[in-house]
């Protein structure tokens, strides 16, 4: 599936913006009156403590082997996890996300950053409506960006031990994110090994067989680079984009589209997405990866019929809610078979 050539948008001055991750104060919240975060173990890319390798290197040949498995269904305004009160543990975990609702829905997993004090992310994100002071002090581990009524979606997240929170950050027609509305979810991750035994772990276990990766979608400062061609399986999806307290954050949120935009017209549609306005056009949400921090990885599973598909990354900066979607990081595409 060659991609045309990248759509990068000049970098004007625009004022629409983006509710941004408001549900990452349920996460601090959660974390009681402990005045600071213990540290836990890493998912970056690579794993925990290494580099994430250059955005030219090969994919791995097959899946990292998960050491369970979950389902989550996403309606107005909730989430209900299967199997209910399993032990989790850390490291890959295959997810299963289904859209039960009638709105589009979206599942990302984030945690705080170890070290955080608890005072410092009160007073700094707590008047923050929008979220996006918040973004400096937590880690977004990916999931699956937000797909259409009855669709369903795979992805493979490294879960972290400690509290990791689930949460769909969409906006409803009036522009709250279904977050706020109470679809959030906190996880407890435990620190016991893979082979622990037992009815809550083992309903949990995943397959031990592994699964061919076809490719790597890099998301580097410049935008998104994509393999030459993309057929049906899992992708590798790595945020190279590193920066401090927060910067570099990306999410690829994947859009089928009726037909290509043309680029004359692909500005005013980008900012009625920004404004969560009609678009005015066809749009599928088709899910994708969501919103990984700088040094991160993930998978997901594409499976895209030939035709036209628009990438865009509805994440801000820090403190600035606006999304990087107005400042270029846009990818349209066609996929071919």
């Amino acid at each position: 599936m060659p991609a045309d050539p990248r759509h990068r948008l000049p970098r004007p001055l625009r004022r629409f913006a983006l509710p941004a991750l408001p549900a990452l104060a349920v996460l601090a919240a959660a974390c009681g009156a402990d005045s600071t975060v213990p540290g836990t173990g890493g998912a970056k890319a690579g794993g925990a403590g290494t580099t994430v390798p250059a955005s030219g290197a090969p994919a791995p040949d097959s899946l990292p082997a998960a050491v369970q498995a979950i389902d989550i269904s996403g309606s107005e305004y909730a989430f209900n996890v299967q199997p209910a009160g399993a032990a989790l543990v850390p490291g890959w975990t295959k997810v299963t996300f289904h859209n039960r609702g009638v709105e589009a829905h979206q599942v990302m997993f984030a945690r705080l950053k170890p070290g955080v004090d608890m005072a410092a992310l009160a007073a700094t994100a707590g008047a923050d409506s929008s979220g996006s002071k918040a973004i400096e002090f937590v880690d977004m581990l990916g999931g699956v960006s937000y797909i259409g009524p009855g669709k369903t979606i795979q992805a493979m997240v490294d879960l972290p031990a400690g509290m990791v929170m689930a949460m769909c950050y969409v906006p409803d027609a009036n522009g709250k994110a279904h977050a706020l509305s109470g679809m959030s979810t906190i996880l407890t991750v435990g620190g016991a090994a893979p082979g622990t035994t037992g009815p809550a772990a083992t309903a949990t276990r995943a397959p031990g067989a592994t699964e061919p990766v076809r490719g790597t979608i890099a998301m580097e400062r410049d935008g998104y680079h994509l393999p030459a061609s993309m057929p049906a399986g899992w992708y590798r999806v790595v945020n190279h984009d590193g920066g401090e307290k927060g910067l570099g954050l990306h999410e690829f949120s994947l859009l089928g589209l009726r037909e290509a935009i043309p680029d004359d017209a692909l500005d005013g549609l980008l900012d009625r997405l920004a404004r969560n306005g009609d678009p005015g056009v066809p749009l599928d949400a088709l899910g994708g990866m969501g919103a990984l921090s700088g040094g991160f990885e993930a998978y997901v599973y594409l499976d895209l019929p030939p035709g036209p598909y628009l990438a865009v990354d509805f994440m801000p900066n820090p403190g600035n809610p606006r999304p990087h979607l107005l400042d270029g990081y846009v990818e349209q595409f066609r996929a071919t078979r």
